[in-house]
């Protein structure tokens, strides 16, 4: 096992899965993260980022941990990724609920401007897609103000996290879930550029969580949300 006292888990807000409210760190992920350390006896402690800087931090080597993304191939070049994830995430195409827009398939994405978030994977077949007109933002929060002030067709994003932030907002009557892109399970992911520290710490980290599968914790912790 790592020895190590303290560790520093860089996140994106991303609500329900990791985010700050009234400065404290909150989430089913953050939850996670610090129970399946807490068994590797390790601390974490948690700073928020843009993705694609933590993306490009990760790479480089200046953070060594960072919450939540998906498992793809680009990634896997900088990226270590734990045997196991920590939850399942669905995207969705989302519009004003006032607008005439259908989705009845990825195709009819073309001819309208869609919102998303900068170095975001949205599933392969999304993200393998050319000639779409593309809106990036950099933040969920961000993309879906720009949605409600009109200023795209229609986003990508969680279904959960839409629908949180939406209702905070008191805009949930406003949007609308057109089509479910695709289902696909969230990481946290430690850096290459870290070498064996990294290795262990994700091996160690993916037997933390095998565990609290098998003794029913981490379930509890999906639950209360």
């Amino acid at each position: 096992m790592v020895v190590a006292q303290e560790l520093l888990v860089v996140f994106e807000d991303y609500p329900p899965y990791e985010y700050l409210e009234d400065g404290v760190v909150k989430g089913v992920n953050i939850d996670i993260v610090r129970e399946a350390f807490r068994r590797m006896g390790v601390t974490p402690t948690f700073e928020t980022r843009p993705w694609k800087r933590a993306l490009a931090e990760l790479e480089y080597g200046d953070i060594i941990a960072l919450s939540s993304g998906f498992k793809v191939p680009g990634r896997e070049t900088y990226a270590i990724f734990p045997s196991e994830y920590l939850t399942m995430v669905t995207n969705v195409i989302i519009a004003l609920s006032a607008s005439g827009v259908k989705i009845k398939s990825l195709e009819d994405l073309r001819g309208l401007t869609i919102g998303v978030i900068r170095e975001y994977s949205y599933g392969h077949e999304f993200d393998s897609m050319e000639g779409l007109t593309k809106v990036e933002a950099s933040s969920n929060l961000q993309l879906l103000k720009m949605l409600l002030n009109q200023r795209m067709d229609v986003i990508l994003g969680s279904r959960s996290g839409m629908k949180f932030m939406a209702e905070r907002m008191g805009k949930l009557a406003n949007i609308k879930f057109l089509y479910e892109v695709g289902s696909e399970p969230l990481y946290l992911f430690f850096s290459r550029a870290h070498g064996k520290e990294a290795e262990e710490l994700s091996h160690d980290f993916g037997q933390a969580i095998r565990s609290m599968r098998k003794d029913g914790t981490f379930k509890l912790i999906v639950d209360n949300y």
